[in-house]
């Protein structure tokens, strides 16, 4: 069956339409940071507060972005919090996600996962960061892939840095530190996260800043 596979694939509204015709605010909604199953609840206020207006689309990072007039950016914001939906920052900040841990069965990392959440999530960085953590070693979201991967196993963690996610030189992260302990993470994330700050050049991505840095004393000193 063809039916909706190629024909009327152009959409009548996209948020750059919606942007050059009138004030509209793009936001990213989810289940969570580790669930990724909606219920039918929220699906139906998404809808909702989209309308007839905005616009929906889905993402490459576990996201549905939709679009909503500015004006009533508080109220939609407040009605999607209220039905259990989380509304994932923007702009030039560290962004968390994570692996959805085998939906639940495998939850061995997820206390760190929060911890980690509440302290780094939202910190404002030279260009956004995104922080994946994956519960074992399979890493099936592709921790390795974004701009810090965390793969956990066995209370420690592999630590991969400067993939390039996209483009004709995409590639996986390189291999920086191997079974740091559940305990040091955070601090060494913090390290990574403050060198970033203090020595990247404006707006520059962090696997830039990494290529251009890695051969610099720095980042030996922060694994030994």
């Amino acid at each position: 069956m063809t039916i909706n596979t190629f024909n009327n694939n152009i959409p009548e509204k996209t948020f750059a339409k919606l942007n050059s015709e009138g004030e509209f605010t793009r936001i990213a909604v989810s289940p969570g940071i580790i669930n990724k199953h909606y219920t039918p609840a929220q699906f139906q206020k998404i809808a909702e507060v989209v309308g007839k207006s905005g616009a929906i689309k889905y993402s490459t990072s576990y996201n549905i972005m939709i679009s909503v007039p500015t004006l009533d950016l508080i109220r939609v914001t407040q009605e999607l919090e209220q039905v259990g939906l989380y509304i994932a920052q923007q702009g030039q900040v560290v962004a968390m996600k994570a692996c959805d841990f085998c939906d639940g069965v495998k939850m061995d990392a997820a206390t760190i996962t929060e911890e980690l959440y509440q302290q780094l999530d939202g910190l404002e960085v030279p260009s956004r960061i995104r922080i994946n953590m994956n519960g074992c070693a399979s890493a099936c979201y592709n921790a390795v892939y974004d701009d810090i991967g965390l793969v956990y196993q066995k209370d420690s963690f592999d630590v991969y840095l400067g993939a390039v996610p996209m483009g004709k030189n995409a590639q996986a992260g390189e291999l920086f530190a191997k079974k740091v302990p559940v305990q040091h993470i955070e601090n060494l994330l913090q390290e990574i996260i403050k060198l970033y700050k203090e020595l990247a050049l404006h707006k520059e991505p962090f696997y830039k800043f990494y290529k251009r840095t890695k051969t610099a004393d720095y980042w030996q000193k922060l694994i030994n």
